[in-house]
């Protein structure tokens, strides 16, 4: 069954959810000619996996506008607009469409608003909306240029009734919560996206009930928090167009597994100014002299088998031409404790591989950077950054993760010393720390994990 498709099945057979709900079907060819005579926009999104939301809009006739959340495409036709859809866009899974509600905008930017609701301990409360604004000439919200407290942005855009709208939307997220906890009983975090109408009536856009250990998913979430946008490199669920504009853009980018860990099924493409290719996975480098042998081998090697993630590529520091990031521990002793950077400790990439899961070598972040050609003007200033981007991290993924105490975040340094959130990591391996002969922060990490151990006193 298609997941999105549930969600939207359940909440129908309620009269107060079901006015904020847009008509909804399963995407095939027929479904879709119907809902292009009926609506003057559509959406596609996909039923379970992280793949890219597309927008169809009629201009004048017979020109449609097709929108994703990095790329517009003006296509002439309804069959060809299927046909272009097919073929470049969907690929693999299954998606649903959707009528498409046309929706106010803040300063001429298309916006939603994200409600988070969370069950505490027995009921569900909403703790934090925030409006997220579009980039310049987009209306779909997969990327997001900006972020602002909900009720800022519905002050000024509806000084009349901002109160009302939104109590409306935590009334509405608040009942979702409550009928969907029916089926998913075991989750106690919803996030809800409504887009507003010109009058300021909220459509229900999309649910994010069930969180994954999924990179997108955890990518969404982070982007949450307004202050985590510079550190957060680019990344977009893979598509061979998206690849293509990646590649014209950054001359070079990484793509990995959504859901894995220790760097498996991760690669560097390249493209050079000779427009060949590369792929270098492991300690494999396969060259290639045209676009589409270097699609062919993407598909076969890695996104046949799974769904993949696109990511713009930090270039590391380096010592003796071998790349290192740094793994942070950050940790409480309780969910109501504040968190704490207990350790800091640099992984150096084996010869050969382009990510340090395979490590070579262990060291102090001090070492180093005394080690390599990365020399920051203030070492202590570039320590406080990366506890802070630390700490902003896991306390935006308390949203998702409330009783976590324990995070292994991997950060990496720029050449120009600027540090990047790479992914987070909810069981980290902590015997990195007990090689170093120094065991103070092996000895804090045990100290806080045997914090919460300890049996409460009655």
């Amino acid at each position: 069954m298609c997941g999105k498709l549930n969600y939207y099945s359940r909440l129908l057979n309620d009269g107060e959810i079901s006015r904020h709900l847009p008509e909804t079907a399963l995407f095939n060819e027929k479904n879709f000619y119907e809902f292009l005579n009926k609506y003057d926009q559509v959406s596609l999104k996909p039923c379970n996996d992280n793949k890219i939301n597309i927008l169809v809009t009629t201009l004048v006739h017979p020109q449609y506008q097709i929108e994703t959340g990095i790329m517009n495409q003006i296509v002439s036709g309804k069959q060809e607009v299927y046909q272009f859809i097919e073929k470049n866009l969907i690929a693999e899974g299954k998606f649903i469409i959707q009528q498409a509600v046309p929706r106010a905008k803040f300063n001429e930017n298309h916006f939603d608003i994200r409600v988070y609701a969370t069950k505490q301990p027995a009921k569900w409360t909403i703790t934090e909306k925030v409006a997220r604004i579009t980039p310049k000439g987009f209306s779909i919200t997969d990327e997001v240029k900006d972020i602002f407290p909900a009720n800022d942005i519905l002050q000024k855009g509806y000084p009349d009734n901002s109160t009302d709208i939104s109590c409306q939307l935590d009334h509405i997220a608040s009942l979702l919560a409550e009928i969907l906890e029916e089926k998913y009983s075991k989750y106690n975090l919803v996030m809800i996206d409504f887009y507003l109408d010109q009058l300021g009536k909220p459509w229900i856009n999309d649910i994010r009930y069930r969180f994954t250990e999924g990179k997108w998913d955890w990518h969404q979430v982070l982007r949450g928090a307004k202050a985590l946008f510079p550190y957060l490199p680019i990344s977009y669920p893979f598509h061979e167009k998206v690849l293509q504009q990646y590649l014209e853009k950054y001359k070079c980018c990484i793509i990995k597994p959504n859901r894995s860990q220790w760097g498996r099924g991760l690669a560097l493409i390249s493209q050079f100014d000779d427009q060949t290719y590369v792929i270098h996975s492991k300690r494999k480098i396969s060259p290639f002299n045209h676009f589409n042998e270097l699609l062919t081998e993407i598909h076969d090697r890695f996104t046949s088998k799974k769904s993949y993630l696109i990511q713009e590529k930090i270039l590391l520091p380096t010592i003796k031409g071998c790349p290192f990031d740094i793994r942070v521990m950050i940790q409480r002793k309780t969910v109501q404790s504040e968190w704490v950077v207990t350790g800091k400790i640099t992984r150096i990439a084996a010869t050969g591989f382009i990510v340090t899961n395979v490590a070579k070598a262990l060291s102090t972040l001090e070492d180093a950077m005394e080690a390599s050609v990365l020399n920051p003007k203030n070492p202590d200033s570039l320590h406080w950054e990366i506890d802070q981007l630390c700490k902003l991290a896991a306390i935006q993924l308390e949203k998702v993760y409330p009783n976590a105490r324990m995070w292994g975040m991997d950060i990496g340094i720029d050449q120009f010393g600027k540090p990047w959130f790479i992914e987070a990591n909810l069981v980290p391996d902590i015997s990195f720390f007990r090689v170093l002969s120094d065991k103070t922060m092996y000895n804090t990490i045990k100290e806080y994990i045997r914090a919460g151990k300890k049996p409460k006193i009655e």
